[in-house]
């Protein structure tokens, strides 16, 4: 019987598992981010004449915006700072962490895509694309 003596510790492959489980999720967050910049930066690029809406306070386009929850907890939030509308800012991240507490379960990632302020639905409504153009993009 041939005796096999390993030159590495349980300790040591354990770190290596780690390491790769690491360098696996902050490529997974960094496909998030990605995908997510991608489609805050295609909704608030979208003008009148493509389609999109025109802008009074600049709060509605700037409170489109993204939020990555794991396990319970911000990773990261994106909303675009504009000339104006910073109040929209506050209310997107406030709307997406709520939207998240109420589906993330707190043992895995998660995101959300939002148009934060409340009357984007009803712009939506009336025709006006504030995010659903760039969210179609999104699911691709």
């Amino acid at each position: 019987m041939i005796n096999i003596t390993p030159d590495f510790s349980l300790q040591d492959l354990n770190d290596m598992i780690n390491d790769d489980v690491d360098q696996w999720f902050d490529e997974l967050v960094e496909e998030y981010r990605s995908a997510g910049k991608n489609f805050v930066e295609r909704a608030v690029a979208k003008t009148r004449e493509d389609g999109g809406f025109g802008n009074i306070t600049w709060n509605l386009r700037s409170s489109i915006g993204y939020v990555i929850m794991y396990e319970g907890k911000v990773v990261e939030a994106f909303f675009k700072d504009l000339v104006s509308g910073t109040e929209g800012q506050a209310v997107g991240e406030d709307y997406a962490e709520l939207i998240l507490s109420l589906i993330d379960e707190g043992d895995g990632l998660s995101m959300v895509l939002v148009a934060g302020m409340e009357y984007a639905f009803y712009v939506e409504a009336k025709g006006k694309d504030v995010s659903s153009g760039a969210y179609t993009y999104f699911e691709k």
